[in-house]
């Protein structure tokens, strides 16, 4: 790869998505300024109609444009966009008739031909014809000149993808790679997506040699910030993407795997730091090792040895807030390890007693000691500092609320906050809870008279929670006044939902109050 692709991959942010996303189906400034005054009343009412989402009334409006002006510059564009707004209604066989037409008569118009043909492949895609589809794209890629349009990226990932779940991961990568280095530039989503998943392949195969092979060139070689780049590459998607237990890239009965695959992507993590500390980067690999090591990997030696080098950093640190916070992230790391140990020992380098008493609750509640996180936050807020009482207050009450069930203390606690209506949701949530229905509906009743952004919500909770009591008849009532007063509110189509459930015709009528 050259070094002009890698710094267009540097200045690239990750993405996905099915359609190569930097097309857009919008007539160009250029294209739009040839058009006749009228042209453009016809084409801004379709354009309009396919914004709002109403495809099959916008297909209607460029039919209407093609039969009013059949002399436009702008014929081949709307024919292609009236197939293009048949696919987007779901009626793709008609679709791509239209593709065809655009095909037959304008195949020389690159900038229509060509999304034409890549809509056509699309279609037969969306339609469950895989062989016609990779076909087309094939097609597609095989017309030099379409081959070079941004929705080519498109037709290659398409490609990828079937390769990739046909398991021919070797024309998978050339594809992808293909894609990065031609449309860096003009198809950014579909480019970025197709070095993650390069990116992927390498982490998953272990393969570092192929992964330095495929970015390397003589010009960023010795470049530190490229080095670390690339780093960045595999440990963020490793540590994000790839080895979280929900991600789907292992199974269950793949563990030493996975084990295996951890080791080696902190392995080569660990050997570029040269790069990151001559790039005067050393803080950006130590957040991210730690990171690793503290949720994935868990070397404690490794992991021991970044927390030494981050402490030796932090110490140097004139602002002592920046430092606090520094060494209450690294505590929060060394939570998730489960390291206590070693966590308590960074909270004591904190020089800031009611932060360090705050962060010593938080470990108290990991440890399942709640009555203990208790006592350690009521000694907080005894400390006489504005900021870390109110902090201490809040996680006291979400304890009695949300760990010890004492809903009683919590509403106490709650009270004293008193920061509506956030503190009203608290209490009401805790009365519901507490089998307290009608002090529940009392506090949510508040809400609604003093709170006009959220008043639609309470008024729902009230609906919701009649319906759980099987209180039927207040159930109704209160449906019906949401449809009455809140008609516009997301929460006016659940209202309308429960009627229906209930067998209540919803077209008004008088509501009854709780």
């Amino acid at each position: 790869m050259s070094g002009t692709a890698i710094g267009l991959l540097l200045a690239c942010a990750s993405a996905t998505g099915l359609w190569a996303a930097d097309w857009t189906w919008e007539l160009s400034n250029d294209r739009y300024r040839q058009l006749n005054i009228f042209e453009r009343a016809q084409y801004d009412k379709a354009a309009r109609l396919l914004k709002e989402g109403n495809p099959q009334a916008a297909a209607s409006e460029f039919e209407k444009f093609k039969i009013q002006f059949p002399d436009s510059t702008a014929l081949a564009y709307v024919l292609f966009l009236r197939g293009y707004c048949l696919q987007q209604a779901k009626t793709r066989n008609q679709a791509i008739k239209i593709y065809n037409e655009v095909l037959d008569y304008f195949a020389d118009d690159v900038a229509d031909a060509a999304p034409a043909k890549y809509f056509m492949g699309l279609a037969y895609l969306e339609n469950g014809d895989t062989r016609q589809g990779l076909a087309t794209m094939k097609e597609m890629l095989a017309n030099e000149a379409y081959a070079k349009h941004p929705l080519a990226a498109g037709a290659l990932s398409r490609l990828a993808e079937n390769h990739w779940k046909n398991k021919e991961t070797d024309q998978a990568v050339k594809l992808w790679k293909q894609a990065v280095a031609n449309f860096a530039k003009t198809s950014h989503t579909e480019a970025n997506q197709a070095r993650d998943n390069l990116v992927v392949h390498y982490i998953k195969s272990k393969d570092y040699a192929g992964y330095d092979a495929w970015l390397l060139t003589p010009e960023n070689r010795d470049d530190p910030k490229a080095r670390a780049w690339m780093a960045q590459q595999v440990i963020d998607k490793a540590h994000h993407q790839i080895f979280p237990t929900n991600s789907g890239h292992y199974t269950a009965f793949e563990r030493e795997e996975r084990a295996a695959a951890m080791k080696a992507c902190f392995d080569y993590f660990k050997a570029q730091k040269p790069w990151y500390d001559k790039a005067q980067q050393t803080w950006e690999y130590l957040t991210r090792a730690i990171s690793f090591l503290s949720q994935h990997y868990g070397d404690k030696a490794e992991r021991d040895k970044a927390v030494d080098e981050m402490v030796a950093l932090i110490k140097q640190i004139k602002d002592k807030a920046d430092a606090h916070g520094k060494y209450a992230w690294l505590v929060d790391r060394l939570r998730e390890a489960n390291d206590l140990a070693r966590a308590r020992y960074v909270i004591g380098l904190i020089a800031d007693p009611p932060y360090a008493g705050y962060k010593e609750a938080e470990l108290l509640v990991h440890e399942n000691k709640d009555p203990q996180a208790v006592a350690q936050l009521e000694q907080v807020e005894k400390m006489g500092n504005a900021y870390w009482t109110g902090q201490a207050q809040e996680r006291r009450a979400w304890i009695y609320k949300d760990r010890l069930q004492n809903y009683e203390a919590a509403i106490k606690i709650y009270r004293e906050i008193n920061k509506p209506p956030g503190t009203l949701w608290a209490i009401q949530e805790c009365f519901i809870r507490w089998g307290k229905l009608d002090d529940a509906i009392n506090t949510l009743s508040e809400i609604e008279n003093s709170f006009p952004d959220e008043a639609a919500k309470a008024a729902w909770h009230k609906a919701h929670y009649y319906h759980q009591a099987n209180q039927s008849k207040k159930a109704i009532a209160q449906a019906r006044k949401i449809l009455k007063v809140y008609k516009t509110s997301q929460e006016a189509s659940k209202a309308h939902q429960m009627l229906e459930g209930y067998g209540v015709a919803t077209g008004g009528g008088v509501f009854e109050e709780e």
